[in-house]
């Protein structure tokens, strides 16, 4: 399996035009919603 010819068009259409915009738009989302700075996840006590 030549995994250069499955990611070389991913690769093509994330780096110009609509393909761009979009990619950009994810990132931003994602740095939204996941912060770097986030505190670290713990356990949520569940009242009975």
């Amino acid at each position: 399996m030549d995994f250069n010819a499955i990611l070389a068009p991913a690769i093509e259409f994330s780096s110009e035009g609509i393909g761009k915009v979009l990619f950009d738009l994810a990132q931003l989302f994602y740095n939204i919603f996941y912060p770097a700075n986030a505190e670290a996840a713990h356990p949520v006590e569940i009242p009975r």
